[in-house]
């Protein structure tokens, strides 16, 4: 188990296909790998965005807390609860959403690590976070550039220019025109 001490890190999957996709990002004072209590093998990687400290516990011992810790069990359960919440909420948005709102989403989700200065995420992360190709959400930075929402800058960089429009476009349903962006 792990407790982010200091810095920033993603949650990255090797797909079984060799596609690395990004299934989280680690923030200051979040704790995770709740499943090394049940001894099961994780098939994530944590991996530095920043200079980072972490503190870590051996499974076992995490384990031996939470059978002699009632209050501590309860806050596992209630942990791995709304991350179940959270996954099928990743689940449902990859399958039932187009790629302009799963940018959207992601942008408007991590607007401050995206946004910030220096940034932390930038946009070569986008497409592992979102699930598209780099083509893909190449096309909807386009869009959101043209309609004056972001602006790109340099190479890898991101500008807000409107804030609104990213809450906007999560609050607006999802529309499949003739032409739109789907995966």
């Amino acid at each position: 188990m792990t407790l982010m001490i200091r810095g920033f890190g993603t949650f990255r999957r090797t797909t079984i296909d060799g596609q690395h996709v990004a299934v989280g990002i680690a923030n200051p004072g979040d704790l995770f790998g709740f499943s090394a209590i049940a001894s099961a093998h994780s098939p994530v990687d944590l991996v530095a965005l920043t200079d980072c400290q972490a503190a870590f516990w051996k499974g076992p011992e995490v384990r031996q807390l939470a059978a002699t810790d009632s209050g501590f069990a309860l806050a596992v359960v209630d942990w791995m609860a709304n991350y179940l919440t959270t996954i099928t909420e990743k689940v449902d948005g990859f399958l039932h959403q187009d790629a302009r709102r799963r940018v959207v989403r992601i942008l408007a989700r991590h607007k401050d690590l995206f946004f910030a200065e220096p940034a932390v995420l930038s946009r070569s992360h986008l497409p592992s976070l979102v699930g598209t190709s780099r083509e893909m959400t190449g096309r909807v930075l386009r869009q959101l550039e043209r309609e004056g929402t972001l602006a790109r800058v340099g190479r890898t960089g991101l500008r807000l220019l409107r804030p609104d429009g990213l809450d906007l476009e999560r609050a607006r349903p999802s529309q499949k025109a003739p032409g739109s962006l789907t995966t």
